[in-house]
């Protein structure tokens, strides 16, 4: 009997570490807009801001902290372009701006900072056209054909959902080895235009993150459709397999090296096929990566290329595509080269799986070293809820909110912490206000966004627990923080920079010289046995306290 005790109480105190909240930890979701996955779901621009509205308020009621949306799905935009014309999943036509106008990525920048939630976005880099869809005149597949591979068979139909039997999300042409239209990486014209479209954005937008997904070479396979590109432009390779393997090792450290020169703060993260070669590690079956589609993440890491790696790791635990192995696996090679892995779970998947499948992935994430985060695939699949998925996350794993994991790397010197904090008490209600730090020679950033802790009187307080953090407030928002529950709690706000680096935390009156006490007296005679020298002699505190008598009192202070 007390063995089990023992054992009872052991399961439960596991179960509670590894289900209480990280204070940093990275939630996201994609947000699909090839062929309108996720959004939108119509042409009507009133409709679209709705269902966008929509989408964020719920990634920020299940306190996700990062949205990926799918800017560029197939050489085309969902933003104001003067490269590529606009998308006409978005429109019904391509090259048609929305009317009434507005930018959809600018508007999502705009809703998701009131949520605090990063935008990253999302590119498709080759991916020149998705099955028989018609594009435009100014559309790169027609001003530059000389760029286009057309790769495999226009035997079968176009796009349909389909599960390819690893597991792999797919367009029905590339997992039946139909047509595929790419921009040939080994053109370093084609190169050089991709990071055009990518630097153009990283320049006139405030995202928080680049983010390519696994359309690199086709899933179907390369034949010689690229061998007149690598007989004229093969940089002394000889084998074909290794250059293009570094055609699109080069477009990764490009894109990175300009992102330092843009804007060193913007993050820079890639989604690949989540196995990286079959038989690694021990056990893995499957395709690989690195030689169907080219795809050397391992190096990405080791060149410290990428800020993070999300592998689409859609699988469960056991089997051939043990998640078991494959995420401890990715994330050593993430801790080794100080980067961050985040999963990518296949949302789409739960509904066949147990449902304690994504609490057992989440749990593992929590207790490996480099696995910071998730991003699930893809957002309506979240939204559904199947077998409950989304109340588990509300309720259990994601019931306090988190902030996204610091990048030491990149930057880590504090925004100026918060001045001028008081607190105010009228009607039951206590109000936290307080106002910007001065930047000094030891920050570079102002603050992005405020946290406001909470914990009670007489407690140690703890920086990394969750628990504590009653609010983050955007710094576009009001400086100010209310509720009716402060009896007998402590709190603080410290500054947040764009990389969520922490300044000191801030109490109320702390930053202030004097502070006010206001004694409210019925009459006279109430202060008869009041000594007004109690708070002012040397042992105490040095607060002066003072009254107004109606009634012939002597004033004391």
């Amino acid at each position: 009997m007390r063995k089990l005790i023992f054992l009872i109480i052991t399961t439960l105190l596991t179960l509670s570490i590894l289900t209480a909240t990280p204070k940093e930890e990275f939630r996201a979701a994609w947000l699909t807009t090839v062929y309108r996955g996720d959004w939108p779901s119509n042409n009507t621009v009133s409709s679209q801001k709705s269902d966008m509205i929509q989408i964020l308020d719920r990634l920020e009621e299940l306190n996700f902290n990062a949205v990926m949306f799918q800017v560029r799905p197939a050489c085309d935009a969902f933003y104001q372009s003067t490269i590529e014309p606009w998308s006409n999943w978005l429109t019904g036509t391509e090259g048609q701006a929305p009317s009434p106008f507005y930018d959809p990525l600018q508007f999502l920048i705009d809703e998701a900072r009131k949520r605090n939630l990063e935008v990253h976005a999302w590119f498709n880099p080759f991916r020149a056209k998705a099955g028989n869809s018609s594009t435009s005149p100014t559309h790169v597949y027609n001003t530059h054909p000389e760029w286009v591979l057309a790769v495999g068979s226009s035997s079968a139909p176009a796009f349909s959902k389909e599960i390819a039997p690893e597991g792999k999300f797919m367009l029905l042409s590339q997992a039946r080895g139909t047509i595929s239209y790419i921009l040939d990486p080994g053109k370093a014209a084609v190169r050089s235009y991709v990071l055009s479209v990518i630097s153009d954005v990283a320049t006139r937008y405030d995202i928080d993150g680049v983010h390519l997904d696994d359309y690199f070479y086709p899933y179907a396979g390369m034949n010689n459709e690229d061998a007149a590109t690598f007989a004229s432009e093969n940089r002394g390779f000889v084998n074909i397999n290794d250059w293009r393997r570094d055609n699109i090792n080069l477009m990764i450290e490009n894109i990175y090296n300009g992102l330092q020169v843009i804007n060193p703060r913007i993050k820079f993260g890639v989604s690949p096929f989540g196995i990286w070669k079959s038989g690694v590690p021990s056990g893995i079956v499957g395709t690989s990566s690195y030689d169907q589609i080219y795809c050397d993440a391992v190096k990405w890491l080791d060149e410290q290329w990428v800020d993070y790696i999300a592998p689409q790791l859609y699988w469960p635990f056991g089997g051939g595509q043990d998640y078991g192995l494959l995420m401890p696996w990715w994330a050593g090679k993430a801790n080794i080269n100080s980067r961050h892995l985040y999963v990518g779970h296949a949302a789409y998947k739960i509904q066949d799986w147990p449902n304690d499948e994504i609490p057992n992935q989440i749990n593992l994430n929590r207790s490996t070293a480099a696995s910071l985060g998730s991003i699930y695939f893809s957002y309506r699949h979240i939204d559904e809820n199947p077998k409950g998925v989304a109340d588990q996350l509300k309720n259990t794993y994601y019931a306090k909110f988190a902030l996204t994991p610091k990048m030491s790397w990149k930057e880590n010197n504090p925004a100026p912490e918060p001045i001028n904090v008081e607190i105010n008490i009228n009607e039951g209600l206590a109000t936290l206000t307080w106002e910007a730090g001065t930047m000094t020679a030891q920050h570079d950033d102002n603050a992005w966004s405020y946290i406001v802790y909470k914990w009670l009187e007489n407690a140690a307080f703890d920086k990394d627990n969750s628990d504590y953090i009653e609010a983050i407030i955007p710094s576009s928002q009001p400086f100010s923080y209310s509720t009716s529950d402060y009896e007998n709690y402590d709190f603080a706000v410290a500054s947040l920079d764009r990389l969520k680096n922490e300044s000191e935390k801030t109490t109320p009156g702390a930053s202030s010289t004097s502070s006010v006490l206001t004694l409210d007296f019925e009459d006279d005679s109430d202060v008869v046995n009041w000594s007004p020298y109690d708070e002012v002699t040397s042992e105490n505190w040095g607060t002066v306290c003072t009254w107004k008598s109606t009634g012939g009192v002597a004033n004391s202070g």
